[in-house]
Parts: structure tokens; sequence; C-alpha cells
């Protein structure tokens, strides 16, 4: 057991990458329930952050969350930000990125819209509608969509 796990940790991360491209993809068909809107498969975009390990290299690599002005060092665990598209009905994950904390929402949030395929529509949260990202995703075929009075841009 030690053996493979050993052997996946020398592999890195390219596998992983390799296989959620080949199978993490749209799963529903035009009957499931919430997943189309009129003809348009309907997607949502969310982040997340996940607690790390605490060590020295995680820290380097991800950061520690601010603390505001309170003076601590070295408060609370490394964290991953992750940035992730889902399509409705089925929750089934499409595209996904990662990044530092210090990074934010935004950053991956462009990496990952452009997963968004002909025919989806993406009604936007108020932490990623702006013109900014949302422009730059449109292509032909996909339709980025929000709150217009919560619009801003994020440069």
């Amino acid at each position: 057991m030690l053996e493979e796990m050993s052997r996946v940790e020398r592999s890195g991360a390219a596998p992983v990458r390799q296989l959620f491209a080949r199978m993490c993809r749209p799963a529903a068909a035009p009957d499931t329930r919430g997943a189309f809107c009129r003809d348009r498969r309907l997607a949502a975009i969310g982040g997340a952050t996940f607690y790390l390990p605490d060590t020295k290299a995680d820290v380097e690599a991800f950061g520690r969350p601010h603390r505001f002005g309170r003076g601590e060092q070295n408060f609370g665990r490394p964290q991953l930000r992750t940035v992730g598209l889902v399509e409705c009905g089925t929750h089934a994950v499409f595209g996904a990125a990662t990044g530092a904390l210090r990074t934010g929402e935004r950053t991956p949030a462009r990496a990952v819209l452009v997963s968004l395929r002909p025919g989806t529509l993406l009604p936007a949260d108020r932490g990623f509608c702006c013109v900014g990202l949302l422009c730059k995703s449109r292509q032909p075929g996909r339709t980025c969509c929000g709150e217009s009075a919560k619009i801003s841009c994020c440069g």
C-alpha cells in the first residue's frame, strides 16, 4: 500500500488533470429536471476554500488566511482556493480551477469559464457578476447573465 501511495505522489497532478478533463462533463439528458431552461443547459459557478496540512511547502504555495490587523503572525492553516462550474440538475462538475488563497475567486473563475460550452446559460452570483469577467467569457452560443444592479467592473 505504501509503495502504491509513493508511486501516486511521484506521478504528480498531471494524471489527475487528464482524468478530470476526460471524465468530468455535463451529464444531463434533455428531460433531466432542473438542468435546462428552454433549450439552454443551466450551469452554476461557485467558489470554496479547503484547508491543507500545515506544512512549510503548503504555506509558501497557498498562504494562510488574513487576520485583518489582529497582529497574529501564523494564524490558521494554509488554504486552497477552488472555483468550479457545475451542471444544474445533476450537480456534475465539468470545470474547475484552483489557486492560492490570496488570488481571490475571480482569477480561477477566469480560467474555469473556458469550460462553458455552446448552449450553456450561466446565471452568475454577485461574487462573479462582473462586467470584465463575464464579457471576456462571452463566446458564440454561451450566455452569462447576472443581477444587473450588482454588476461592477473588476478590471
